[in-house]
């Protein structure tokens, strides 16, 4: 009777793999190699998710400093050199862009998409070494 060798996984492969994926937005890829296709699947759409909202805040951030930068220009409509009294006499200045966006939340959801990548990474590792264990121990598959 011919038996199959069910081979070991690597947890620095797997650590690797979620880490580097992870950065270009694709996290679970290591759980993926490892076996752990739903799990991997569900890191990669909370990835995707955590990652949308901070690009959400970011672009609305964005679009709130270059409206206010355009509301200071849209009183200059007067012709320079023809009536001075029309010119607003503001400069811009950095106190004149006031985001309505906190900027902390910008940092939070960033910090949460750095925590979130360095544990999956971590989690996609440690899952390898103990389907490892399993597999020297009991010589079945853990999970699949």
């Amino acid at each position: 009777m011919v038996q199959a060798v069910i081979p070991f996984k690597s947890g620095g492969i797997a650590f690797i793999l979620a880490f580097f994926f992870g950065l270009f937005l694709f996290n679970g890829i290591g759980h993926m190699y490892i076996g752990k296709v739903r799990r991997g699947v569900g890191f990669l759409l909370l990835g995707w998710l955590i990652y949308s909202l901070l690009l959400g805040f970011l672009i609305f951030t964005i679009g709130l400093n270059i409206g206010q930068f355009f509301d200071l220009y849209s009183n200059q409509n007067a012709v320079p050199g023809i009536n001075d009294d029309l010119i607003p006499q503001n400069s811009i200045d950095s106190e004149s862009f006031d985001s309505n966006m906190p900027m902390p939340l910008l940092f939070f959801f960033g910090i949460i998409y750095l925590v979130y990548w360095i544990a999956q990474a971590a989690d996609a590792n440690r899952l390898a070494k103990k389907f490892n264990r399993h597999l020297d121990k009991e010589g079945t598959l853990l999970w699949y």
